[in-house]
């Protein structure tokens, strides 16, 4: 087996999947919104301290969201996610790769996305599915859990200046 092959976690459960939850008090089409709009992504979807200098979205099956991040020191990676399913404003469903230096993936993960209204409130659940791990990944992996949350946490704070 190729190291790509020992590394594909499709179907399988990986240790670093992740479930987390944020209730929001906002209507879910403007969490929705916030979620899908680049104006918006730009201003929140990054783990603190980090920075979104660039955002591209095509917010349809098969549409690709093009983004970059950029660390406190200064390096970028740029990443690309492809939208499987989009159902404005209850669910998204979409892969996430970050590229090597010779543009293979170093990792892709499955999000799953729900966005669901409850009494003026809308509770965000996003499942995060590892489906590739390529050598040089753990890195990335080991600190996903805590980054995804500080970008939640960034969610919160922004729909409130938003709202």
């Amino acid at each position: 087996m190729n190291p790509t092959e020992l590394g594909n976690f499709e179907g399988k459960p990986h240790s670093r999947d992740l479930k987390l939850t944020r209730t929001l008090t906002a209507p879910r089409e403007l969490v929705f919104e916030a979620f899908t709009q680049a104006k918006h992504l730009t201003q929140w979807w990054a783990p603190r301290g980090f920075t979104m200098p660039s955002c591209e979205v095509d917010l349809r099956p098969g549409g690709d969201w093009k983004y970059t991040f950029r660390s406190p020191e200064g390096w970028e990676h740029h990443c690309h996610a492809k939208y499987l399913e989009v159902d404005p404003p209850k669910r998204i469903v979409m892969t996430q790769e970050v590229p090597d230096q010779d543009g293979k993936p170093i990792f892709r993960i499955k999000h799953t996305v729900t966005f669901e209204e409850r009494d003026g409130t809308t509770e965000v659940v996003l499942e995060a599915k590892v489906l590739l791990a390529n050598p040089g990944s753990e890195p990335y992996l080991a600190g996903m859990k805590e980054g995804t949350n500080q970008t939640l946490d960034n969610l919160v704070k922004y729909v409130v200046e938003i709202r």
